[in-house]
């Protein structure tokens, strides 16, 4: 939309600050924007209703004009500036283009589209039945802090760690508004299950660097958590098992299969097959959810194939950045992909995490495991697709008799009930962990250790 001709444009700092709008009308977004000493711009974009934030790349504003993108929703703005309307009035661009026009917002008004989390506003009305304790433990150099919750009584119990999906996550894994592992470390402890969970390499109360760190990595901290409760008079060494959670999921099986010390294992929305494949699939549904048409969506899903083989086939960094972005700026030529999201997008599949993530085959991990295996895969998860990565696992544990593989209708990638599992419902469900979710690993748990 171009702004009337009357407008008296503003001054390019009036950018600077906290905007709010709605996409098509609809979805809430919050833009904030400051500039840094050095005079460049940095921005953020956040949805509270889909507990999302993120920042955004490309950002650039004048006296009239304000536009970004963000390469890893494939989606871009341009707006020019409304003196009457005191509004930044333009279109969102995300597979199909709708209107997004950006007012001053205030604290008070962000909070105001906040959602409700009713399982944790429950945790918080009543002191728990159980005790929390703050705890640290070493892993390769680096000192990760997390909380142990123990039932109460004398104890010992048994136990479980939590591991995380990917992406920058605390020891509650807070994504998309919902504190995930708040909620399930919650049940299993009030269900006579001692749970420790804690903040990844470089976050929250944890040191070391989060940036450089792999799967691998992430592995090894898992491994480290196991041998900490083994040092704990309250916890029954023998009873120890691991949930993991996506990332976690890939994570749990590398671990047990080199501890056969480790009691079990869930694996909640766990991948299945090599990284490489699985993230074909995931941006192919990404696109299909943002409202793509089908034709690009194959033409995009073609496009992902040959640029994740480029990277995982080139063993030299920078090459697989050079061929990268080769594959992704014909992309935009082509128009396949939005224009100017090659750099950050080539940023971010040639990192260290997305190399080595590339490479994973779960399969190896599930071959060897001997101890009991609970699979859980929601019927709606479109990020770790249940029709594609269970028929791996089960092929992969065929010989393992004490593996229990179910899929659980109507739930998403978060074990959330939800409508079409797209990653937009996250946050907009009030909804943290389906009771049914939560029961079923309670109860088989329970069956492993009592």
């Amino acid at each position: 939309m171009m702004a009337i001709s009357t407008a008296v444009p503003v001054c390019a700092e009036d950018a600077q600050g906290q905007w709010s709008g709605a996409i098509g009308g609809e979805l809430n977004v919050v833009l904030n924007v400051s500039k840094v000493d050095n005079g460049s711009w940095q921005a953020t974009l956040a949805s509270p209703s889909q507990g999302f934030s993120t920042k955004v790349e490309q950002f650039a504003s004048d006296a009239a004009h304000l536009s970004f993108s963000i390469a890893r929703l494939n989606a871009s703005y341009k707006a020019t500036w409304d003196e009457q309307a005191k509004a930044w009035t333009g279109s969102w661009t995300q597979g199909r283009t709708a209107p997004l026009n950006l007012q001053r917002a205030t604290t008070a008004s962000v909070a105001r589209l906040q959602p409700r989390r009713p399982q944790e506003e429950s945790i918080a009305a009543t002191a728990p039945p159980y005790d929390s304790r703050e705890v640290r433990f070493v892993s390769a150099g680096a000192t990760l802090a997390g909380s142990l919750t123990l039932p109460k009584g004398p104890g010992p119990w048994p136990a479980v760690v939590l591991v995380h999906g990917s992406g920058p996550n605390t020891r509650d894994q807070d994504v998309f508004g919902h504190k995930i592992f708040l909620i399930l470390a919650d049940y299993l402890t009030k269900r006579g299950i001692a749970v420790l969970r804690y903040d990844k390499r470089g976050v929250g109360a944890s040191t070391g660097d989060y940036a450089s760190a792999t799967t691998l990595d992430f592995a090894d901290d898992a491994q480290a958590a196991v041998a900490f409760l083994r040092t704990r008079p309250e916890i029954k060494t023998r009873r120890i098992g691991m949930v993991g959670h996506s990332e976690g999921g890939l994570i749990a099986p590398m671990v047990a299969a080199r501890d056969p010390q480790l009691g079990f294992v869930v694996m909640m929305a766990g991948p299945g097959v090599r990284g490489e494949l699985l993230m074909v699939e995931q941006m192919a549904l990404s696109a299909e959810s943002a409202g793509i048409a089908a034709d690009r969506v194959a033409r995009q899903r073609k496009l992902y194939q040959a640029l994740f083989a480029a990277i995982v086939a080139e063993p030299d960094a920078e090459q697989a950045r050079r061929k990268a972005t080769a594959i992704l700026e014909q992309g935009e030529r082509d128009a396949v992909m939005p224009s100017g999201v090659a750099a950050p997008m080539v940023k971010q599949f040639t990192s260290p995490w997305f190399r080595t993530f590339f490479t994973l085959e779960p399969g190896a991990a599930l071959r060897a495991l001997d101890q009991p295996v609970l699979v859980l895969n929601g019927e709606l998860d479109r990020q770790v697709p249940s029709r594609l990565d269970l028929d791996a696992i089960r092929t992969a544990l065929a010989s393992n008799p004490h593996a229990v593989i179910k899929e659980l209708p109507k739930l998403n990638h978060l074990f959330q009930t939800a409508t079409t599992g797209a990653a937009l419902e996250y946050a907009q469900i009030e909804e943290t962990l389906a009771p049914s979710a939560l029961a079923l690993i309670g109860d088989w748990i329970s069956g492993q250790v009592h």
